[in-house]
């Protein structure tokens, strides 16, 4: 099984997915929990941005994230063919969300879709959660964050940025049929509504 969530910055994907590969664990199940900019590979890729001084070049991000992408997607395939539950803290669809409001290669659409395809190919999430908050509850989280983990990292949005993000995800879930998480509460309260639609898949 592959899981997937999805949302803005703040919305607490990487805390529920610890609670998700916890939980799952107690069921006696092998998980694999992936990540394309997390952890170790954020603090690697951070430094790398810096130090090539390519923070301003919209489309040299885009090719060393769709890198980080294509790594993502042969680590989740070998964990699926160990029969493992992959959890993932986003998936392709932030690639779209980001690059098109960021009006990468002037947001022609054709060329992004390849660029897509290149690092994802058809591998897609079982399930798919969109942890669903407002634009403003979400950047207050945002900055709260980033003040503490992100001293040299990508530079920050603004509030608009936001606003549009959320408002596309929210289409994407719709038209992809993702579940549609309410995150604006405290944590176990998002969890157990996650938890209420992974036991009828896993049972």
């Amino acid at each position: 099984m592959f899981i997937c969530f999805e949302g803005i910055a703040g919305a607490g994907k990487t805390t529920q997915v610890k609670i998700l590969e916890k939980y799952l664990k107690t069921k006696k199940l092998k998980t694999f929990v992936s990540a394309a900019y997390e952890n170790k590979r954020r603090n690697l890729v951070s430094n790398f941005i810096n130090k090539a001084n390519i923070k301003q070049n919209k489309e040299a991000m885009m090719f060393l994230f769709q890198t980080l992408h294509a790594a993502q997607r042969e680590e989740v395939l070998t964990a699926l063919n160990k029969k493992e539950v992959v959890i993932a803290d986003r998936w392709r669809y932030s690639f779209w969300t980001y690059h098109l409001q960021k009006k990468t290669f002037n947001g022609d659409e054709i060329i992004m879709k390849k660029m897509d395809e290149l690092a994802f190919k058809s591998l897609n999430p079982d399930i798919c959660f969109l942890l669903n908050l407002s634009p403003q509850l979400a950047y207050e989280r945002y900055l709260k964050r980033e003040k503490k983990i992100n001293e040299s990292g990508l530079n920050l949005v603004d509030f608009n940025y936001f606003k549009s993000v959320v408002k596309m995800y929210k289409k994407i879930a719709e038209l992809n049929c993702w579940e549609i998480v309410d995150a604006s509460n405290d944590e176990k309260y998002v969890f157990d509504q996650i938890k209420k639609i992974i036991d009828k898949k896993i049972c």
